[in-house]
This record gives C-alpha cells, structure tokens and sequence, in this order.
C-alpha cells in the first residue's frame, strides 16, 4: 500500500512525553531517544479484503495519554513516541468502533497501519455471531495470518490468560463459530474477551512474527491488550 508521507498531526517535544509517560499504560523501560510511528488507516469489512480506502480525521493517540495525532485526507499519520517501551496505540472516530494496535517500539521507523469498520458494519458482524455490540465489559480480537503474504489456511488460535468466543471466517468471508482453524481468509478471533494483556499462541505454523505485538516467552505467541469496548487487531507472517 502506497503511503503519503507528508506528516500531520501534533507533534510533542520529548521533555512534555516524559511526563505525561506515567498516564501512558503499558510501558517498559525508559529511554531518553524519540521514535516516530507512522502508519495509514483504512475502512475495513471483517473477513473481506482490506480496501484502499483511507478514513481521514482519526484521533491517533498513546493509549490513556494526550500524545496524539489525527489522520489527513490520505489516512495517514505520524506520531513520535519514547524508545524501549511498549506501545498501545488508540484509533478513534465518531461511528467506527475503536480500535488499539500494540507495538514494541524497539526500532525505528515504525509503521502501525489499522483498519477501521463503522459501528453499523460491527453490529451487523456480531449479531451474526450471536454476540452482543457494544461490547459493555469486555472487548475482541482479530488476527490475520499470511505466509509470504498470502492468507494462510489451517492456522488454530489459542487465547492464554482470558477466555473468549473464538470464530474463523469462511471461505466466502463468513464468520462461523463452529470452525477450529482458519480457512482462505486466514482470519479470526474472539469476542467476549477479559479487558487484560493476553497471549495469542499460533499453532499450525512455525518461526512467526508479529510486529503489532507485545514480546511473549513461548514461541509463536504474541502479547496482545483487551481493553473494553476496544477492537484488538495483529497481523502474523509465518514461514
């Protein structure tokens, strides 16, 4: 996907990131080096194809702090953050539901990209798995799966540290609670997730990355937030 990289947004010095760090929830360990994120938006349908269109005017912000930045007619922002911390990313705009990405912000250059469904489309996804939307105690996670960029069949997920209703979508992009692993989309999720920091663990591929990740200890696990009300969202490429 082609990105303009003219920045927009707010911009804030690092000394002003230094005291409001303490309001922005998840980090790790210090560091006095910025970093910048940058990423494109997009409105997306569940288990469809990612489309190209862009959603301008989303609030981009760390999560729970005042260190934000807002999309420009291309959905394209920028946002500098501290080094060495983990990164919990809010997307924010009237009528779509929100959503959160997590990063490591390790290295530089980052790219944190989203997609955005509008409220209408959710309820229409979760009524059609017998869920209730809004989420009022809890939120939801997707996942997509590639292997050298192509949709990778016959993924299971695994949730450690909270229960859910797990779902695939099917071959027609379908979401069907009665599947056990992914099919030609090489998506799923759960919904009715616990708001807490949770594990993803990837079975039916080896040696995966997810850079929309936290560090976990088990191999092809991935640290993933729940926050309520909130839309969680990874992408995983594996060998």
């Amino acid at each position: 996907m082609k990105r303009n990289r003219s920045k927009s947004g707010v911009f804030f010095a690092l000394a002003f990131f230094t005291l409001l760090w303490a309001g922005c929830s998840d980090s790790g360990s210090g560091s006095s080096s910025s970093n910048e994120i940058s990423g494109t938006v997009t409105e997306i349908v569940p288990g469809m194809v990612e489309s190209e269109t862009p959603v301008s005017d989303v609030v981009v912000c760390q999560f729970n702090s005042n260190n934000c930045a807002t999309t420009d007619e291309n959905g394209f922002y920028s946002l500098l953050v501290l080094m060495n911390q983990n990164i919990l990313l809010s997307y924010l705009k009237e009528g779509f539901s929100p959503v959160l990405v997590a990063i490591p912000s390790r290295v530089t250059d980052i790219t944190a990209d989203a997609g955005m469904s509008t409220n209408e489309t959710l309820a229409e996804f979760f009524d059609s798995i017998g869920a209730a939307f809004p989420p009022v105690a809890s939120g939801y996670l997707t996942a997509n799966t590639f292997r050298d960029g192509t949709p990778l069949a016959g993924i299971n997920y695994r949730l450690v540290g909270s229960g859910g209703l797990s779902f695939y979508f099917d071959d027609e992009g379908v979401a069907d609670t009665s599947l056990t692993e992914t099919q030609t989309p090489g998506s799923g999720g759960f919904v009715d997730v616990a708001p807490v920091d949770v594990e993803l663990v990837v079975q039916g591929a080896a040696n995966c990355v997810a850079a929309n990740s936290w560090p976990a200890p088990a191999a092809d696990a991935f640290g993933l937030p729940i926050r309520v009300g909130f839309w969680t969202q990874t992408v995983v490429e594996c060998e």
